[in-house]
Order: C-alpha cells, then structure tokens, then sequence
C-alpha cells in the first residue's frame, strides 16, 4: 500500500492543528509519586484540522474524490503546499518537521469522514480533519 493520494491544493479557510505525542503510560503510588513510561522513540497522532468556508461546489467534490480515492483512513495523503499558505515558516517548520523527522504519514481520520455543508446553490463549507499517524510501511 504504497500508493499517496493527493489532497487537493485549495486553501483553507482557517486550520487548526495538534502536535504529535509519544506513547507513555503513568502510574501513580499510593504516596502520590507518578512513574513515567516511555514506549517508543517516536510521536504519533497528531492532527490538522481543515475549514474551507464558502467553497464552490466543485472544490468540496475533489474533497470527497480524495477520500474515496484514501479509501477513508487506509492510503496517506500527500498535503500541497497551499494548504499551509499564509502560516509562518517558524510555525510551519515547528510543527510539520516533527511530522517529517518521526516519518508520520497524513490520514483521513477513521470514523470522522470529510464534513459538507451545503451555503447556497453551488457553495459549500466542507471540514476535514486528517491525523499524523506512524505506520509500518
């Protein structure tokens, strides 16, 4: 499953995002002490969360051509650039080099499909919200 599905180079309306995070469990004594463990070497699930307001209609259809075409959450997306336009390089180099150095791949998240809200006759609102995942590859 090597293939990349291509997100579509639309620039969102507003984007929110979550960093990744390394797998730890914590316990904690009964004298209130907490024990950190560390599972692995590398972060995962972070998340991006998209908004394209007042779309037309098309655009939100390559969208949804972009899901079918991940099958859902199973194929990665390649993000374009566009879609980072108007972030920061200091921003943008903090949060998506820790996605690059941990070799995280971009998926549609499972059971949370692309949202679509129809404004008017040919307009659209869509969310989608993709997530940093480690995979085997």
């Amino acid at each position: 499953m090597s293939t990349t599905i291509a997100f579509p180079s639309i620039a969102p309306t507003s984007r929110s995002f979550r960093p990744p995070e390394w797998p730890t469990t914590d316990q904690q004594s009964q004298a209130g002490v907490t024990s950190v463990r560390l599972w692995g070497s590398k972060p995962s699930n972070g998340s991006l969360t998209l908004a394209f307001a007042n779309i037309r209609d098309e655009r939100a259809a390559q969208i949804l051509v972009a899901y079918r075409q991940a099958k859902g959450h199973v194929l990665p997306l390649l993000i374009p650039p566009l879609v980072l336009q108007g972030m920061e390089r200091e921003l943008e180099d903090a949060f998506f080099g820790l996605i690059g150095e941990a070799g995280l791949t971009w998926h549609f998240v499972k059971g949370d499909p692309p949202s679509v809200e129809s404004v008017k006759r040919g307009i659209s609102s869509v969310q989608v919200t993709l997530s940093a995942v480690l995979r085997l590859k």
